[in-house]
């Protein structure tokens, strides 16, 4: 039950955040009040002082959240269960002209219990003045004939609601599928509706945002739990006191929890105990209090906190939803992050060209990301994964608590370790290179490609995360799918996914877990292993055959592959034997090259030699290469194009 008294630690810390808007991805979101629920309405309605009708409008979506005061019941509820919100609900709850216009006579009963509600909020002596307002107008039963009157509502030929706009409509009344129409995916009575009262001061703030609401309302609610519960119908061991497991002190229990942690349509629950048919307890327990007792508070606040932290700074893959946040201060580091996510592409960083000078910039940038966070060295960090293997049930896939200092040391241990030379692209949206470390994003991506499943990504993305923050191994079988795929560069052909940043990727997670001290990408010309000479020896033979393909183009490109690429799978397999054929095919660009520079010829003939006596005729066989056969490739073709680069600019300095 850790994870809960963090969340509830959260949502302590951050109390002053109540009600406070942000907005991502285009949606607003705030750390709700105890007692509250978040919904999306399509409707808002404005009356005048004198509990008349003022004005209609349809919400944009942009501006449709909106916190609706609420029992244990009504925010839990589904189906065809009567129980409604307070205030704010959909149609058929509000209004009590329903029974006239709607159809579904099951739904007849429902404004009555949500009437019941306002009268015993708006009878209390220190009632919020708008709820009075609000209750005196739906008791006047003219909710929906006033939203015909102003054009939001229509009525057919005979007179009945337009529940459904149906494309035929369109043609009928000769006009378009009208704003609430559009926004409502059930019957126009499903609309949910929220209210205000016209204001005085036009810069007031709106009734579902008024702070002075959200108090009034909980001590009301408290008020009720605690000496009149025949308005709450709620579980019989929900609001009995007891001893919470989570805090330790006694206080009001519950055993409704909350849901829709994920997104608005998420019903699933980390907590429940609902299903008491069957073989649910297997015999273990009576009643399921015996299994854990919950404090109202620190379950509504955990469950508050953690939609929040989802909403404000989650990250999602298919349906698991991580999120990494502080107990005091929720702001942290992006753990999914790349280094230039994290250091901007302009950064000092992205210009090191030393392994050395890229640690430094990098470890630099972390801890001066850290120290930019208010009160981050005083949390502890938590990163939590949630998905569910039912539309019910939520489970924590993840779960790890850390100090954050040994965050920082992690997360500094993963950017100066999983790293290689990559691609990225600068603020003009040039294609540039620089050490790096790849996101997880481009870890999934470059192991099982663009088209996989989402399942497996989302799987990806939780069996990484040891390796981020707990310094462990990648998984060998991750190895083993991205060296699977850097072996048939044809493969990649015909897509949109680049060869050399997927092996430029695989070079950064064989590096990682070859645990030495110092990862070292450049060329290691005392390395005796055998997979890694071989790697060697078929990237001086690449840099050869595309030199002089390109120079055969005028334009200094040649869209022909090398002999080394089209052979990379056989010598992946069979080094030894393709490379007695790879080495006779590289004959005729000897021909050529000695041609143009005796030198040049001369140096490729040597440091061929060179590599091939190296791995001497005991390592001469057709035993298959181990992944490690890629960095020698990578780090050989680096090197020499390093060198013609060098060699490029020393002639440019002296014409």
């Amino acid at each position: 039950m850790s994870w809960m008294q963090r969340l509830a630690d959260v949502y302590d810390n951050n109390i002053h955040r109540v009600g406070e808007f942000e907005t991502r991805y285009n949606r607003e979101f705030t750390l709700m009040p105890i007692a509250h629920v978040s919904q999306n309405v399509q409707l808002e309605v404005i009356l005048k002082e004198d509990a008349t009708f003022h004005r209609a409008r349809v919400i944009p979506k942009e501006e449709s959240s909106t916190i609706i005061p609420a029992t244990l019941d009504s925010a839990n509820r589904s189906g065809s269960k009567i129980a409604p919100h307070y205030v704010h609900d959909k149609l058929f709850y509000v209004a009590k002209d329903y029974k006239k216009f709607g159809s579904n006579r099951k739904r007849d009963e429902n404004f009555d219990a949500y009437e019941t509600q306002m009268l015993d909020w708006a009878s209390q002596p220190n009632a919020p003045e708008k709820v009075k307002v609000i209750t005196s107008y739906i008791q006047k039963g003219t909710l929906i004939q006033d939203l015909i009157k102003a054009g939001i509502i229509y009525l057919d030929t005979e007179g009945q609601v337009i529940e459904k706009w149906t494309s035929q409509d369109d043609k009928k009344y000769g006009i378009e599928k009208p704003p609430l129409y559009k926004e409502t995916t059930g019957t126009v009575f499903d609309a949910t509706v929220r209210f205000d009262v016209l204001n005085e001061v036009s810069n007031a703030t709106s009734f579902w945002r008024d702070p002075a609401l959200f108090e009034n309302f909980i001590a009301y609610i408290r008020d009720r739990m605690m000496n009149d519960r025949k308005l709450i119908k709620s579980d019989p061991d929900t609001f009995k006191k007891g001893i919470c497991y989570v805090t330790g002190e006694e206080g009001l229990l519950t055993t409704q929890h909350g849901s829709k942690l994920r997104n608005a349509g998420d019903m699933s629950k980390i907590i429940s105990s609902n299903d008491d048919k069957g073989y649910t307890y297997r015999g273990r327990f009576k009643e399921p209090t015996e299994a854990a007792q919950i404090g109202y508070d620190v379950s509504q606040k955990s469950h508050q906190a953690l939609r929040w932290l989802v909403q404000r700074q989650g990250t999602y893959v298919d349906t698991r939803y991580f999120v990494t946040f502080g107990h005091i201060m929720p702001e942290t580091i992006n753990t999914f992050a790349g280094s230039f996510d994290l250091i901007g592409a302009s950064s000092s960083a992205t210009e090191a060209v030393t392994e050395e000078l890229a640690s430094k910039e990098i470890t630099k940038a972390i801890h001066g990301l850290a120290n930019n966070i208010e009160g981050f060295y005083d949390n502890r960090l938590i990163t939590m994964a949630l998905d569910a293997a039912t539309s019910g049930r939520l489970a924590i896939v993840y779960y790890q608590e850390t100090d954050p200092k040994l965050f920082l040391d992690a997360l500094t241990h993963w950017h100066t370790h999983c790293r290689w030379m990559l691609f990225y692209r600068d603020e003009n949206k040039k294609v540039k290179t620089a050490i790096g470390t790849p996101s997880t994003f481009d870890l999934a991506k470059a192991i099982y490609g663009d088209k996989t499943n989402p399942a497996v990504k989302k799987e990806f993305y939780t069996r990484i995360l040891p390796s981020i923050l707990e310094r462990r191994p990648i998984p060998k079988d991750m190895i083993r799918s991205i060296y699977q795929r850097v072996i048939r560069p044809e493969s990649f052909k015909g897509t949109m996914e680049s060869w050399d940043q997927t092996l430029h990727i695989a070079c950064a997670m064989i590096s990682y877990n070859d645990k030495k001290e110092v990862p070292d990408m450049t060329l290691q010309k005392e390395n005796m292993n055998r997979d890694y000479l071989f790697g060697r020896l078929l990237g001086v033979a690449e840099v050869m055959e595309r030199r002089i393909l390109n120079e055969r183009d005028k334009q200094g490109k040649d869209s022909r592959s090398t002999n080394a690429m089209r052979y990379f799978t056989a010598f992946s397999n069979r080094p030894a034997r393709t490379w007695l054929v790879i080495r006779k095919q590289l004959q005729p660009y000897f021909d050529r090259l000695y041609a143009q520079s005796i030198i040049t010829a001369t140096m490729y003939s040597k440091l061929i030699q060179e590599i091939e006596d190296a791995i001497g005729p005991e390592g001469m066989t057709d035993i298959a290469l181990q992944p490690i056969f890629l960095t020698g490739y990578s780090s050989q073709v680096q090197e020499m194009y390093k060198k013609k680069e060098e060699k490029d600019e020393e002639h440019d300095t002296t014409k």
